[in-house]
């Protein structure tokens, strides 16, 4: 029997079916997280925004929002369905989005909503960050083309979860969060603080399901501030180290498949982040 934070192995697909359920499930995403950003305190880096993973349920849930009962957003990727939770994980309301459109959901969560006393009427989609171009965003309707892919693609959010749980141990007040802008999930630790988030020398650890650097899923380590990573040696596992638009490294989905899959990201994060801190720590 599976226990919840057991890695699940994960089989390579054509490249192409990843892709395309990632951007739809991209679109789906930013109803869940719209529910936070209106309904939780604000915040300038648009943390009310940020989601996590559920991994006994393979959700992605929104943030903690009260009205005249307590309940989140989430979505998920087992059932490609939208659920409305309360803190006892009771379900209040679920919305399959296969076939159906944005409208058709928005318009269902602003009636959910409204049962619990909120005012929903201004609920809106008006993201304050460009995602890319969808047709779900013209009104076509949210369609799955292969469950088998949607699975897999689940995979990525569950293992580098549990994953990155086992280093947040030993950092206490870090986090793992889904960032519906970049739609990666990370862990950041603080090694320097200064008062300012902004000039906190931070290491993260995550997985990114694909971007404008590369298309198809990566694991990363990045850093901030950039450190010198040429002065880092060779790492495993054909992994790389990034030098340009961001400094740390990067280990392509396409080398985990073969061998022991865990043992491999789990080699990437610890051969990678040690060399990392002892350039920030410098």
């Amino acid at each position: 029997m599976m226990d919840t934070f057991d890695w699940k192995p994960m089989q390579q697909l054509d490249p192409e079916d990843i892709r395309q359920t990632k951007s739809m499930v991209h679109q789906a995403i930013q109803n869940v997280a719209s529910v936070g950003r209106k309904f939780s305190p604000v915040h300038p880096r648009d943390f009310n925004s940020r989601m996590i993973w559920v991994p006994a349920l393979s959700r992605m849930a929104g943030s903690w929002v009260t009205g005249n009962t307590s309940f989140r957003s989430s979505l998920s990727l087992e059932t490609f369905e939208v659920f409305l939770v309360d803190r006892k994980v009771n379900t209040l309301a679920s919305f399959k989005l296969e076939g159906k459109t944005y409208p058709q959901l928005m318009i269902w969560l602003e009636e959910q909503i409204g049962k619990y006393g909120l005012d929903a009427s201004n609920l809106t989609l008006n993201l304050p960050y460009k995602i890319p171009d969808h047709p779900v965003q013209q009104g076509d309707p949210f369609q799955i083309s292969s469950k088998r892919a949607l699975t897999e693609f689940s995979k990525f959010y569950h293992n580098t979860y549990v994953t990155l749980r086992k280093i947040k141990e030993k950092h206490e007040g870090a986090e793992i969060y889904i960032w519906p802008n970049r739609f990666d999930i990370s862990l950041e630790i603080t090694l320097k603080e200064t008062g300012d988030y902004e000039t906190n020398t931070r290491i993260a650890y995550g997985m990114s399901p694909g971007d404008k650097t590369f298309e198809n899923p990566y694991f990363y380590v990045s850093t901030w501030p950039n450190v010198d990573t040429e002065k880092c040696s060779k790492l495993s596992s054909n992994a790389i180290w990034m030098s340009e638009d961001w400094t740390g490294a990067v280990l392509l989905s396409k080398h985990i498949y073969e061998g022991s899959q865990q043992e491999k990201l789990e080699r990437f994060y610890q051969e990678s982040s040690e060399q990392l801190v002892k350039l920030l720590l410098e």
